[in-house]
């Protein structure tokens, strides 16, 4: 070891540990690396301090290493920590990406730094540089920091291409970091390193899982604040473990979750500031000085949070609801103590029965060492980057040679010759590059430096979508694109703290439009999106402690040995649903009620989301597009116009277990989430510019490569094709059932599905007179026309000033035959009563419209303003409210309105295919 080396370490901690030895002899030795520790066992210094000796040691040229963070605000602190050894050292190091200003960049150019630290993308942009690409022969070191956030995404599969681009120029050995991962020997592969180092001691952890119960003292609380007083217990006991220990980190599943429980705390008085990735990198600074210094209490983060940034010590982690991974817990609670031979302590304050069961079972999975695999994935579009990027380097290629380069990489590596070819295709026809037949030579095309550049990253660009309020007429805010791909017209969601139902999805516009819907029965929270997915193996330990719960609950507590939990709230939590339907690891539950059909299922979200999609195909071939499906960890939630037979929805779980991926692929292709992927994919391929608005563009690349590469991507991210046939044959083998339930109402675990995210958004569920209320006060709020079905005379009004609507009479011939009508209708009314009153023939569509009026003047006479709160209800036309006049009084009438409207959005693009092909009909007629 290098004299100045050995001097340092003396003085910033008197010797190197177990991990930081192994790494260092390992290293010096020439062999390519992966280290894998939980947070603070000191990865950083075990990757650089290697380095930094054979940089001494052997006068290496600049730049001699590159270190490659996936995080800015990573690179941020580890420059803070890598620039002390290099002023201790002599050693230059410096930081590059997006961000940095053009003159630090030129000043890199002229004298580069002997270690740069850079994100994965940047590596792309200085490849091409031609003034640094001379001083990267010079790199003899490349360290990737965080590998496990790269290796399941395509940022990845870049970052393997573009160093198999640099193996072109340079000889070096590869260093990779992680915190611990299920699968060390792939992620070893993935990186081409030759051996792994972990340290030699076992990190402890003492994990509490919570089912707090409201106290009498949460009442106050909970008015102060208004909240439930469930929601008062939970932040009670949140604050009791704070002030029972020094600093903690409280994580959240979200960012917009991570603001409204530091809203919540704050409102309450207490210190606290939050800290998520959309935050500005002046407020996350501020943050973590805060904590650092004393100034609060608790930050409360998202997954920003759980990779190394120095916040100072912390002395306990607190999880708000189940990390829903356990790798997702292991690296958050790794933030408390994190020093060798420290026992990490950390809390899980769950929310409901579910969320409990599913902690307690991430938490035993954790002590037993049992982490789920990151799943590697490359991706042709990502191919398509690498071939242009090579090109732009050398200008012309032999065609293979792209192809040979690209196969070196892990992800790759089973690449075909006639996949590669539908690559070069697709890149040939976007005129990105062309091909010299005669001499075997790709070459450059005009297009493709813009192509290249604009594609350095391979995460989507976050374009937000307007929301459009028919109601009022306004836009009330926007929502980004990741989310609005998870919903389709029909469904609700939540925005604001209110629930919205979409009508209708506009690509090209990037719009939505959409009505209050007045309940968060079935919203999707707005932050679903961002939701991390539970694992099929968590969900599946979760069925079965259910299962062991129901048959020997003694038997069960033995399976959670070694997580701290109160025996108390563990019956209390079962005891809420041991009398009504749940699944386990050996039972699929289908329950039917009258507005929704429930399939609990212990599958995880990808599985469920397979599944999902292969019943609500089934749904629609017999019944049209009436039904709207939503996959989550435990269940699957349709909503229903009507009541379904669990029994008919049974027979779709046993069909060909090999039919699966066919069914789920032609589902997927008419959804949004579909369309939006295929989009980004495109792009990604050059065959699309970056600002391309396409309305139908699942049709302009129906059986291409773009197609298959959009549906790949779908399979990784969001449908796990894989383990829904998996479930499909242990329903053909007998080793899982299918038990069915016709109920009048939802059970306890299919009403808190169905109402999912509610949390905090409301201090409760809207009271039934509360409901009425709103909805009246909207339809008193609407335009209508008033028109005379006698002679014409029409008037702009609101509805709430026709409540004497008896006693008018029209002011310009006293007809009483006044009808109330849409803005539409009473202008295509207008002039068929003028050929009426001079006695020519009405057309069919004329004669419709007609009637229609006459229908509704009818009505009005008939039950006066009753009937105009009919006829100015959303998707209620004459024919139908008549029916629901005839039938409703008072209160009644608004439920039975407020239903029809319900049931109206989600069929209305069945009504509206029909209407498209020709086949009238009276729904028809009124949409």
């Amino acid at each position: 070891m290098h004299p100045l080396l050995r001097k340092a370490i003396r003085e910033r901690f008197g010797k190197l540990n177990r991990l930081q030895q192994d790494a260092f002899r390992e290293v010096s030795s020439g062999k390519s690396v992966l280290i894998i520790a939980p947070t603070g066992s000191g990865k950083t210094e075990a990757a650089v301090l290697p380095v930094f000796n054979e940089i001494l040691e052997n006068s290496l040229k600049p730049i001699s290493a590159l270190y490659i963070a996936p995080l800015k605000a990573l690179n941020r602190d580890l420059l803070e920590r890598l620039e002390w050894w290099g002023e201790k050292l002599g050693v230059t190091v410096e930081i590059r990406h997006g961000d940095t200003s053009a003159y630090r960049k030129a000043k890199q150019t002229k004298n580069p730094p002997q270690m740069l630290i850079i994100t994965p993308e940047t590596l792309g942009v200085i490849l091409t540089v031609k003034s640094l690409r001379k001083h990267l022969t010079n790199v003899k070191f490349v360290i990737v920091d965080e590998i496990a956030e790269l290796v399941d995404n395509k940022r990845g599969a870049q970052l393997l291409l573009n160093l198999e681009r640099l193996v072109e120029i340079a000889e070096f050995k590869r260093i990779g970091m992680t915190a611990t991962v299920g699968n060390e020997d792939e992620v070893r592969e993935w990186l081409k390193a030759d051996t792994i180092v972990k340290p030699s001691w076992k990190k402890n952890y003492r994990f509490h899982v919570l089912y707090p119960k409201p106290e009498g003292k949460d009442e106050k609380l909970a008015r102060e604040l208004s909240l439930s007083p469930e929601i008062a217990a939970r932040l009670r006991l949140l604050w009791e473990i704070v002030e029972g220990h020094g600093n903690a980190l409280i994580f959240t599943n979200t960012r917009q979750f991570a603001e409204i429980l530091a809203h919540r705390l704050k409102a309450w008085g207490k210190p606290v500031e939050v800290h998520h990735g959309s935050l500005a990198k002046e407020a996350r600074i501020k943050a973590e000085r805060a904590l650092k210094e004393g100034r609060i209490r608790a930050l409360i983060c998202t997954s920003s949070m759980e990779l190394g940034i120095d916040i100072g010590d912390v002395d306990v982690v607190i999880q708000y609801m189940s990390p829903r991974q356990v790798n997702r817990l292991v690296q958050r609670a790794g933030r408390a103590k994190h020093r060798v031979g420290e026992v990490s302590e950390a809390y899980v304050i769950t929310s409901n029965v579910e969320d409990y069961l599913q902690s307690l079972v991430i938490a035993k999975h954790a002590l037993e060492g049992r982490f789920e695999a990151v799943e590697p994935i490359g991706g042709l579009d990502v191919l398509a980057h690498f071939i242009v990027g090579l090109l732009v380097e050398y200008k012309r290629l032999p065609r293979e040679r792209p192809y040979e380069i690209a196969r070196r990489a892990y992800v790759y590596r089973d690449l075909s010759w006639e996949d590669y070819l539908d690559v070069l295709r697709v890149l040939e026809d976007a005129r990105l590059i062309g091909y010299d037949e005669g001499k075997n030579l790709l070459y450059l095309r005009r297009g493709a430096f813009q192509y290249y550049y604009e594609n350095l990253s391979t995460i989507p660009d976050e374009v937000s979508w307007r929301v459009f309020d028919g109601g009022s007429g306004h836009i009330i805010g926007r929502l980004d694109e990741r989310f609005v791909m998870d919903l389709e017209e029909g469904m609700d969601f939540v925005m604001n703290g209110r629930s919205w139902i979409v009508l209708k999805i506009d690509d090209e516009a990037r719009l939505l439009k959409v009505r209050e819907s007045r309940s968060l029965e079935s919203a999707i929270p707005s932050w679903e999106g961002e939701m991390i997915p539970v694992p099929f193996g968590v969900a599946f330990a979760a069925g079965r402690l259910k299962r062991e719960l129901a048959f020997d609950f003694e038997k069960a507590k033995g399976f959670l040995e070694g997580v701290e939990f109160r025996e108390g709230e563990l019956e209390r939590a079962f005891g809420e649903i041991k009398d009504e339907p749940f699944s386990t690891d050996r039972d699929i539950v289908i329950e039917s009620t009258p507005k929704a059909l429930v399939i609990h299922a212990d599958f995880g979200n990808r599985a469920n989301e397979a599944l999902g999609r292969l019943v609500h195909s089934f749904l629609i071939l017999r019944y049209g597009r009436v039904f709207s499906v939503r996959a989550q960890a435990h269940t699957i939630v349709f909503k229903t116009p009507f009541q379904l037979n669990p029994e008919e929805v049974k027979g779709y779980l046993y069909g060909e277990p090999e039919s699966l991926e066919f069914i789920v692929a032609r589902a997927l292709r008419d959804s949004h989430a579909y369309r939006w992927r295929m989009l980004n994919v495109a792009k990604r391929f050059g065959a699309l510019r970056r600002d391309a608005k396409i309305r139908r563009i699942e049709r302009l690349f129906e059986g291409t490569v773009i197609e298959r590469e959009t549906l790949s991507e779908l399979y990784h991210d969001k449908v796990d094709v894989g383990k829904g046939k998996l479930v499909l044959e242990m329903l053909k083998r007998g080793t899982m059932r299918v038990k069915t339930e016709l109920r009048r109402e939802p059970s306890t675990l299919a009403r808190l599905n169905m109402t999912v995210g509610g949390e905090f958004l409301l201090s409760g569920t809207l009271e039934r007179d509360e409901i009425l209320e709103l909805f009246m006060n909207r339809l008193l709020d609407h335009e209508v026309v008033l028109v005379c079905t006698n002679c014409g005379w029409h008037s702009k009004t609101k509805v709430s000033r026709l409540r004497s609507i008896k006693d008018r009479e029209c002011p310009r011939c006293g007809s009483k035959m006044l009808a109330i009508a849409h803005p539409i209708d009473a202008e295509e009314f207008l002039p068929v009563l003028e050929k009426v009153r001079h006695g020519k023939p009405l057309e069919r569509k004329e004669e419709r419209t007609y009637r229609k009026l006459l229908k509704a003047a009818d009505l009005v006479d008939s039950y006066g303003f009753e009937a105009v709160l009919a006829l100015a209800s959303y998707g209620t036309g004459p024919d139908t409210a008549a029916r629901i006049l005839a039938q409703y009084r008072g209160d009644a009438l608004l439920v039975a309105l407020m239903e029809r409207e319900r049931q109206f959005i989600r069929t209305r693009r069945f009504w509206v295919d029909r209407k498209e092909k020709g086949e009238e009909g009276e729904k028809a007629g009124e949409s």
